[in-house]
């Protein structure tokens, strides 16, 4: 093993247990031993579940990189999510996954046009099962009254959904009116050019227009490819039903077994998944 990669893993290993003693140091005797009678059974099904997680959003991105990579392998999409998850954990918005991405691929000679065109179709997808399975949690909520009319949480959470599903009309608005959206960039462009300390304007203008191109490129390959959609989309969905479920067996495995239940569990990460998507916290703080 590389000497870098030893320091890395050194000091990620001293981060960890730096976190965990200031975390538990006012409760230390008392929270080891809790952590010791733990029903471990529960806990590796919550392992697994986190894993699969992880499977069903490589196969989902998979789809989408095969298509310009031939003989990019599965195996290379996993590793390159498991390093996307983390860059994601740790910045606002869960935002540093994607540029990562990216220059990963670009250094296996796919090209940096390319790779934003399949993470953008596989962000297409995965932002339908998200406000789906947030529809889901919303209406659950209004069933069972897991959180009370009135609850603060509950308003905040409508506001994410509300978000949520406006960048997702925007996105298919945009995918549908070309030609008005073009009219509209290019008065838009005009209007912030007018600006003298915007330098290299013309550059920034094709720069500009070479973006909009690769997502009408993104959205035609989706519409046309519409199984292939699917599959990302329902992929999508069973990794974040895999991950909304992992609070319920962690509870399982403290013997609370009256606490929570698979709808609750599912209402509560949905909503906490919701109210992610636009407060800007690491992603990992939810």
């Amino acid at each position: 093993m590389k000497k870098k990669y030893k320091i890395n893993i050194l000091l990620l290993v001293i981060v960890s247990f730096v976190v965990i003693f200031f975390s538990l140091k006012d409760n230390f005797t008392e929270s080891i031993d809790y952590l010791l009678h733990l029903n471990y059974f529960w806990i590796i099904i919550a392992v697994l579940l986190m894993g699969l997680n992880i499977v069903f959003q490589s196969l989902s991105q998979y789809r989408f990189l095969k298509e310009i990579k031939k003989d990019y392998s599965f195996i290379s999409c996993l590793k390159l999510m498991i390093m996307a998850m983390f860059f994601n954990a740790i910045t606002p918005f869960s935002s540093g996954g994607q540029p990562f991405e990216m220059y990963l691929l670009n250094k296996e000679g796919i090209k940096v046009s390319d790779s934003a065109n399949a993470l953008l179709q596989n962000f297409i997808t995965y932002q339908f099962a998200l406000i789906f399975i947030g529809t889901l949690a919303i209406i659950f909520n209004q069933i069972f009254g897991i959180f009370p009319d009135g609850n603060l949480l509950k308003n905040v959470v409508l506001v994410g959904y509300i978000i949520n599903v406006i960048v997702m009309s925007l996105i298919i608005f945009f995918s549908r009116a070309k030609k008005i959206n073009t009219k509209l960039f290019s008065k838009l462009f005009n209007f912030i050019f007018h600006f003298k300390f915007i330098k290299n304007k013309e550059e920034k203008r094709e720069k500009a227009e070479k973006m909009l191109d690769d997502f009408y490129n993104s959205t035609a390959i989706m519409k046309n490819n519409f199984k292939n959609t699917l599959l990302s989309f329902s992929y999508n969905l069973l990794s974040l039903v895999c991950l909304y479920l992992i609070p319920l067996f962690v509870f399982y495995s403290m013997k609370e077994y009256d606490t929570i239940d698979a709808i609750k569990s599912l209402v509560l990460s949905g909503y906490t998944f919701l109210i992610g998507s636009f407060v800007p916290i690491p992603g990992a703080t939810g």
